[in-house]
């Protein structure tokens, strides 16, 4: 069982990386807007909502374009910024109480760190999933899709921490490229989001497979996994 869940999520990156290199040039148009947008801080989540958005359009329509970017951006900007205050709050607490303590030890020291390390994991899952949910949604709410967002962690763990590891390579590797994290490292995780999400919703029988480009928005609800 653990082996097959593994399998799934690798065999859906390699799914995704064929996706990104059908539309290349497209990807790396919407990563260099993803990183200037990205420079205010509080318009850096909803230029991941724009990535995620138009990954997701991608995987679903024949044509996709920039202007589903910028769709994606004026719709969640908003959003975006409530998700900035999030962020600084969770974020900032935990790595700053990691930091706080570098050179004490005890067993309470090192629970404490794992514990504030974890937060930290699962948060960046929960935003990993968090998007594509809520584009999901018919009446789109950003407290419903972060509730979606942990309840697919938690029925999902093994699938997610395999993701987490995958995620994790792909922003070390894209450190020590010069030049990737411009040009095409945000839309590689965005697609990796907007279509781990998708296929995990297909697997639970609450969309169609992602190989059918007609459809829509799915009827998922927070209901559907309670």
């Amino acid at each position: 069982m653990v082996n097959v869940t593994m399998f799934h999520a690798l065999s859906f990156t390699f799914h995704a990386v064929r996706h990104l290199n059908h539309r290349g040039s497209l990807y790396i148009w919407a990563n260099v807007l993803w990183i200037l947008l990205s420079v205010p801080i509080v318009t850096a989540p909803s230029a991941w909502a724009a990535l995620v958005y138009m990954s997701r359009e991608a995987y679903l329509k024949p044509s996709v374009s920039l202007d589903d970017f910028w769709l994606g951006f004026r719709t969640n900007l908003r959003r975006g910024m409530i998700v900035a205050v999030l962020n600084l709050l969770v974020i900032g607490v935990n790595a700053s109480n990691l930091f706080a303590y570098p050179n004490q030890s005890g067993i309470l020291v090192m629970w404490l760190r794992g514990v504030w390390l974890s937060i930290l994991v699962v948060w960046i899952m929960i935003q990993f999933y968090m998007w594509p949910l809520l584009f999901e949604l018919k009446e789109p709410s950003l407290i419903n899709a972060f509730r979606n967002a942990a309840i697919m962690i938690f029925r999902n763990p093994l699938y997610s921490f395999t993701l987490f590891l995958i995620i994790l390579a792909v922003v070390i590797t894209s450190t020590l490229l010069v030049g990737a994290w411009p040009l095409i490292s945000g839309s590689a995780l965005a697609v990796m989001s907007a279509g781990a999400v998708m296929e995990r919703l297909a697997a639970a029988g609450l969309r169609l497979p992602l190989n059918q480009p007609e459809l829509g928005a799915s009827d998922f609800n927070v209901g559907d996994f309670e």
